[in-house]
């Protein structure tokens, strides 16, 4: 049974916590939250927590074998540092960190890192994004050509005060959402050699904020990626990616789930009920969140890689910051 320690005991933490206290070889330990509130709220939600006063006291606990991360996006690198320090197995939730100087900081230490590291792109534990990797790569669509990418939210409701309606801490929507498809992306075609982004970043003037990015990536191998993510106040909400190939297009969606366009034929639609989950044998009832934790623990227990570590946490990051430099300066930022 491994014992678990939250940072943050926000959205996140709340989602990761339900799963964790489901599952048969894992129990809640203690959690820290620096709003009283909301941590008050948290220990009703699962009375067999143990309020911390303070991080430290999280990943120090002796009871604790396993530390998650989900503190704010500008909080992520105190945790870290804490919960290095104790060489015990961590999750930190997408992004990484906020900033470049963190990035270099931290980039060396998570690389170096003797226990298990993960970030948490759950897509990378979902049926279509694992299936979609596989596809590509087994060549079902030939030689990639180009991607699109959009993921678009048209009824963003957060508010000014916040945190995630503060550029200067969340990043916005490109290191909150587009970071989950920066990461595909980087897992089908690698770090592209250059970034242009055009951004509308939460600007001081409107009465609701909002938030806007549509970026170009071009890969070593000259794949071209268009992606394009909101934090609007209106409009339609979506999410998928097309990898287009010589041999034809793959699609994965929220909406329809996996399929495949071949020149002339009918849309076939993908099966996703049997896709293995990285090393995990068992099938896991849930979706991409519950088998997400499922593998971790099981790599923790085993001795398995995540399927999304320091080297996909670090490289999304690169990219996702790269974009917010060339939109932030109008210029192309080179990898």
């Amino acid at each position: 049974m491994i014992g678990v320690g939250i940072i943050g005991t926000g959205r996140m933490g709340n989602a990761h916590a339900g799963n964790l206290s489901k599952h048969p070889r894992a129990r809640l330990v203690t959690a820290y939250d620096v709003n009283p509130t909301q941590m008050d709220a948290f220990v009703k939600k699962f009375p067999e927590v143990k309020p911390a006063a303070t991080v430290e006291e999280v990943v120090n606990n002796p009871e604790v074998g396993f530390i998650v991360i989900t503190s704010p996006t500008y909080c992520h690198a105190e945790g870290l540092r804490a919960a290095m320090a104790t060489g015990k197995p961590i999750f930190c939730e997408k992004p990484l960190c906020r900033t470049a100087e963190e990035l270099k900081e931290i980039a060396p230490l998570i690389s170096s890192y003797s226990n298990l590291f993960a970030v948490g792109f759950v897509r990378r534990y979902s049926a279509g994004g694992i299936k979609l990797l596989e596809l590509v790569k087994a060549g079902k669509i030939g030689k990639p050509i180009c991607c699109s990418i959009d993921c678009l939210v048209g009824g963003w409701k957060r508010e000014w005060g916040d945190w995630f309606a503060d550029y200067g801490k969340s990043g916005g929507c490109t290191l909150d959402m587009l970071a989950h498809h920066i990461d595909l992306a980087n897992g089908l075609f690698g770090v592209p050699a250059s970034i242009y982004a055009r951004a509308i970043m939460m600007p001081q003037g409107p009465e609701k904020p909002y938030d806007y990015i549509s970026a170009t990536t071009t890969s070593k191998d000259g794949v071209i990626c268009n992606m394009e993510c909101s934090w609007l106040r209106s409009g339609p909400s979506d999410n998928f990616m097309v990898v287009y190939g010589e041999k034809g297009a793959l699609k994965k969606s929220d909406a329809h789930g996996l399929q495949f366009f071949a020149p002339g034929q009918p849309v076939e639609d993908i099966p996703l009920d049997d896709v293995k989950v990285g090393e995990l044998e068992e099938k896991v009832e849930g979706d991409m969140y519950v088998r997400e934790m499922a593998a971790i623990i099981d790599g923790i227990e085993n001795g398995h890689a995540p399927l999304a570590g320091a080297k996909q946490a670090i490289e999304a990051m690169k990219v996702a910051l790269g974009m917010l430099e060339s939109a932030e300066k109008g210029k192309v930022v080179l990898l």
